[in-house]
Parts: structure tokens; sequence; C-alpha cells
């Protein structure tokens, strides 16, 4: 199965440090952001891989080559949303594909139960004791009911953590979105309506989440891999 890395947008939060290099780039116990998240997916059995990037692209193909990985680079052309980044790999896409945010890491062992191959699409969730900062995933039985994007009060403790497996069928349903209110093709408006055919299941993830959303989650993220790598040790 394919893996689909997001490394879009131009990482506004993360500035000075993305003034020079995009957000995936940024340096974490020595080593770029996103070398932890290929290496994990690899060791999750993931093998084929693209890269739909847009902010100094080239440095991300520099990475690539420095680094020994393969990877497919796309360019976006501009930052329209998640949705439309991932509609800009749709020639690429062989069938089944995992879909993950190259700002967020999760683990190879969560990772590797997102290869599920039974025709439908699922959505990375996990419980949290600040829902009200991330999108709600409402539950409906065995289906994703819908997703409600930070609510000022909480829907729900189980959040979404942006990791996806989609079924080439996602491409068709990008196409009849529109544009949010921020002017972006979102990937979460697609989902919401393969929820409404009970297309769309979730995943929980048991092992870990970390999200390098501003430069203050650094010093957390070095931390946790640190005491990580201590414990295989």
């Amino acid at each position: 199965m394919q893996a689909v890395i997001l490394a879009t947008g131009l990482g506004k939060r993360m500035r000075p440090l993305t003034e020079k290099m995009p957000k995936t780039l940024i340096p974490v116990n020595g080593k770029p952001f996103l070398f932890y998240l290929i290496n994990n997916l690899q060791k999750a059995g993931f093998d084929d891989f693209i890269i739909v990037a847009n902010y100094r692209i080239e440095m991300i193909k520099e990475f690539l080559k420095q680094y020994g990985f393969n990877a497919t680079v796309i360019d976006q052309r501009e930052p329209l949303g998640t949705a439309h980044a991932i509609a800009a790999a749709e020639n690429f896409v062989k069938g089944d594909f995992v879909v993950a945010m190259s700002d967020n890491l999760y683990s190879a062992k969560d990772m590797e139960r997102f290869r599920i191959n039974d025709g439908l699409n699922y959505v990375g969730g996990i419980f949290h004791s600040n829902p009200e900062k991330y999108g709600n995933l409402l539950i409906n039985g065995d289906f994703l009911e819908r997703i409600v994007e930070k609510p000022a009060q909480k829907v729900s403790d189980f959040i979404n953590t942006g990791l996806y497996k989609f079924t080439p069928e996602i491409f068709s349903t990008i196409k009849k979105i529109r544009k949010s209110e921020r002017g972006e093709y979102e990937i979460t408006d697609a989902i919401s309506l393969l929820c409404k055919e009970r297309k769309v299941k979730t995943v929980q993830l048991k092992d870990y989440w970390l999200d390098m959303g501003k430069p203050e989650d650094i010093p957390t993220i070095e931390k946790f891999l640190k005491n990580l790598l201590q414990k295989k040790k």
C-alpha cells in the first residue's frame, strides 16, 4: 500500500523557523522531522511514498537524496488545502492508500493497522483531554457519523489525528466539495460526504501521536523521542 505524505503549507505558526525551510524539515534531535515519519512508515511496511509539497520543494528533494529515501515528489502549485493536496496525487495512486501529515508523527505499530483492504475509508483517532482544539469524531455504531471541527464545547473526547486510509473513491468525492470559509478545500468535507454513505470507520491510535504545531512543541517531541530510544535499548 502506498503512503501519501502532505508537506504543504507555509508553516506560519512555526516562524521564524520556517522562513528558510519547510516545516517538516525542522531539526528534531539533529534530524529533520520528516525523517522520523518516513522511518516509521517503513517500519510499518510502507515502501512506496508520494510527497505533496509546495513551499521550498527543492529542499525536500535534497533531503530525500541525503537520507536515501525513494519518493515521488509532487508540486501542489498552490496551497489550497488538504483535499486539494490529496487530489494532486490522483494520477500516482494505484489503489487504496494511507495519508499522513508531515508535521505529525505516529508509531509504526499504529500506522501498520491502517493497512486495511476492505473497500472502506478510515480516520485515525485518539482520546484527548482538550478535544475542543481539534476535530471531534462522532461515532455511530461501527461507522464515523461526522467530524465537528474545533467546537466551542466538546462533542466528543475522540479527535481526528490527520492520519487516514482512503480508497480511490476519495478523488471523485473531493471533486464534489467547495472551498471552506478560509478559502481551502478541506479533506474533512470530503470525508463527511463519505460518512453519509456509511463508508468511513475509525482506527483508534493506541501508541502515540505527536503534533509539531508550534515552536514550543519541539523540546517536548525531542524529549519524548529520546525517552523512546532509551526504552528500546
